[in-house]
């Protein structure tokens, strides 16, 4: 894997970035998930990313919601950013056992990547939001997604309505 400052990561995921593959209109079911995705470039077309959007079929607090960055260096692909709902008791590390029980997002890390580890290991808690939908305009925005409003019209729709700050 490639080496990063936390500002490179920062600036990846905070970057101006547009869709080029945008997502389906409906999710598809796949092994109990609903699974949807796109592919983005950032604004000024030098960096390539992915995105996946999971939600469990039963359990519909269970998602995740992720921003890959695709390295045109052929060096390995990094998740930066996930935003997730509460899915259990989760101990990443047993000699610090702090779970996650409630929504959190895992952002990726440069002391991660440079120990060898997922580059998102740890998470924090947030408040700023409670569904999948809203998790949703949470990232767009986060990621910077300037033309998001083109396919997810009634999400972006309802954070005009949205007066607080983000957490993160």
């Amino acid at each position: 894997m490639g080496r990063y400052s936390q500002e490179e990561l920062r600036e990846l995921i905070e970057c101006p970035k547009t869709i080029v593959y945008p997502p389906r209109k409906e999710m598809t079911l796949d092994r109990g998930h609903l699974r949807n995705g796109m592919r983005l470039k950032s604004a000024e077309n030098k960096h390539d990313f992915s995105v996946f959007m999971r939600q469990n079929r039963d359990f519909v607090e269970n998602f995740s919601i992720g921003l890959v960055y695709l390295p045109k260096d052929g060096t390995p692909e990094i998740t930066l950013i996930r935003c997730n709902g509460p899915h259990g008791d989760v101990v990443e590390n047993a000699l610090d056992p702090v779970p996650h029980r409630g929504h959190h997002i895992h952002l990726a890390r440069a002391e991660n990547i440079e120990a060898g580890f997922e580059p998102g290991k740890g998470a924090t808690l947030t408040k700023d939001y409670a569904t999948f939908e809203d998790a949703l305009g949470f990232f767009l925005r986060k990621c910077n997604v300037l033309d998001a409003e083109k396919y997810f019209a009634n999400i972006v729709q309802l954070d005009l309505f949205s007066k607080r700050e983000p957490d993160t």
